[in-house]
């Protein structure tokens, strides 16, 4: 009998130890929700495949891409700590919401809980119009009277910088006749001739955004350079754009080179993230990349040592900063 209650009781303290375990195990597991805009635009591809690559090789986190409006939603969603650790997308609201937001633009909130996991490649911001649109020769006809143009979803980063460069202009940028809208949406209204023109974000300088190439694979559009003293102004006021040219062939169609500004791109933390976990998943990306541009070639063709971690807007997440420097990566951040 004694024999039997030993046995009855270390059998009782082994399954009570292997549940605690099996149920600490579940406890443990890391939720990081990522945020990544529209389905059809170069984030939320972003975001899909950096997942897969976080849930393969670090099996502790559940790493998912979730869909938000823009940018502005997802930065403001992490911010908010309302469901998301983490986003990717356009890096003005990182670096606005560092240096205490912008009161006249809700969705620009102050916030210094946002750290920089890694750089992107940038999103060039492009002017198109249908090349039969005849009355649209230049890129100063987006100011023209009666012109229609779409534009990313208002508050979006498109919208913003649309704004922006009508006060450049000494305009009223109430005149503008916006059609604020995702990009499928928006590349729809272009070839059904219900707006003028388009002013997006619609990539990576690598290649356009799917919506951008259905868009020129089936309507012959043009594309228009900005003036170059508008873009320095822009690229001057606002260091999280950058000066650069899309070579011919970018969009099925774009035969000549184009002058344009392009926003600095990354993922993004919650600063509170375990340093631990973002070392792992920093250190999985980077001994992975063949197999994350294998899911996702275009938007992370340039993503290496001498890129990933170079013009950040905001310091590098902990977890982020000790993998890079380990691994010799180019480091930098602007500080202004």
């Amino acid at each position: 009998m004694k024999t039997k209650v030993i046995f009855l009781v270390t059998l009782f303290l082994f399954m009570g130890s292997f549940s605690i375990f099996a149920g600490g195990q579940r406890d443990e597991r890391i939720d990081i929700r990522v945020g990544g805009g529209t389905v059809g635009g170069v984030f939320f591809v972003q975001a899909a495949a950096v997942a897969a690559i976080v849930n393969r090789y670090v099996p502790e986190v559940n790493f998912t891409a979730q869909t938000t409006a823009h940018t502005g939603e997802s930065f403001n969603r992490l911010i908010t700590r309302r469901g998301m650790e983490a986003f990717v997308g356009n890096a003005d609201f990182v670096y606005i919401g560092a240096r205490g937001g912008n009161p006249a633009v809700p969705l620009y909130t102050a916030a210094n809980n946002v750290r920089t996991w890694f750089v992107t490649e940038a999103a060039p911001f492009l002017l198109v119009a249908r090349t039969d649109n005849a009355d649209v020769q230049r890129f100063e006809d987006i100011w023209r009277t009666g012109a229609r143009v779409g534009t990313g979803t208002t508050g979006g980063s498109s919208h913003n910088l649309l704004l922006d460069i009508t006060r450049f202009m000494g305009l009223d940028p109430a005149g503008l006749n916006m059609f604020n809208a995702g990009h499928d949406v928006a590349t729809s209204a272009l070839r059904d001739r219900n707006i003028d023109l388009l002013f997006a974000g619609s990539g990576s300088l690598s290649a356009p955004n799917s919506a951008y190439q259905e868009l020129a694979s089936g309507t012959r559009i043009s594309t228009f350079n900005m003036p170059e003293e508008l873009r320095t102004r822009v690229v001057n006021e606002m260091p999280y754009f950058g000066k650069f040219t899309l070579a011919p062939g970018w969009l099925p169609g774009h035969d000549a080179p184009t002058d344009v500004v392009a926003m600095k791109n990354g993922f993004f933390l919650e600063e509170t993230v375990s340093e631990d976990i973002v070392y792992r998943m920093t250190r999985a990306i980077f001994e992975n990349l063949d197999e994350l541009r294998a899911i996702a070639y275009a938007p992370f063709r340039t993503l290496g040592p001498q890129t990933a971690a170079v013009g950040a807007v905001v310091p590098f997440h902990p977890g982020a900063l000790r993998f890079f420097q380990e691994a010799g990566f180019d480091i930098s951040y602007i500080q202004y």
